[in-house]
């Protein structure tokens, strides 16, 4: 207990010598300052509280002027952004539902084709098919066409029979030639193949008729 006492006198003490010391150079530097002309500030009710770094780093009123036209700036951008993104949406699903509805139509089309196709088959082979014992005449733009059924037969002069073309040449009718003939004779219609051959020709012709 008298320990702690103690303590405390000496630290009232130290606190009464610091006072002391503070005054003295206070009124000191009062001496020296009156002696020099300075004035003298007095504080009554302490000294004032430091500026803030806030206060210290408060920006002039072009750099606020230049913030704000930059904060506008960026929203005007992302404003413009964000509707440039919405059309292009737009216009992409306006796109694809186009797409969409092209592929549908092409589809319907191709499908109404075919049905179109198969119905068209369908009558053209009803109409190739004729009941027994029938003859059918079909007049066309290409021309008149005679159909018979198949039951009743048709003679061999409507069998088709394939030819080739050109027909082959007959021979040249000179008795020491076996070349195809080139030339026929107006009026004996006689086939020869040289001015030679036809000489020959007319030679044998004129021996038959003087025997």
């Amino acid at each position: 207990m008298k320990k702690q006492k103690k303590e405390s006198v000496d630290s009232l003490m130290d606190n009464k010598r610091e006072m002391t010391l503070i005054m003295r150079q206070w009124a000191l530097q009062s001496s020296k300052d009156s002696a020099t002309g300075t004035s003298v500030i007095e504080f009554p009710n302490g000294l004032p509280p430091a500026p803030s770094r806030k206060q210290k780093e408060k920006p002039s009123e072009l750099e606020q002027q230049l913030k704000k036209a930059e904060a506008a700036q960026r929203r005007r951008m992302q404003v413009e952004k964000a509707a440039w993104e919405s059309e292009a949406e737009g216009i992409r699903k306006i796109l694809g539902q186009e797409s969409s509805r092209k592929k549908r139509e092409d589809k319907f089309k191709k499908r109404k084709e075919e049905l179109a196709q198969i119905l068209l088959n369908g009558r053209v082979a009803n109409a190739m098919m004729l009941p027994s014992n029938t003859v059918r005449l079909v007049m066309g733009p290409t021309g008149t066409v005679l159909k018979f059924s198949e039951d009743i037969g048709l003679p061999s002069i409507f069998d088709s029979k394939p030819h080739s073309y050109p027909l082959p040449r007959g021979k040249c009718a000179s008795p020491s030639c076996n070349n195809p003939h080139k030339y026929r004779d107006s009026e004996s219609k006689v086939p020869f193949c040289s001015l030679q051959c036809y000489k020959a020709i007319q030679q044998k012709m004129l021996a038959e008729t003087t025997c």
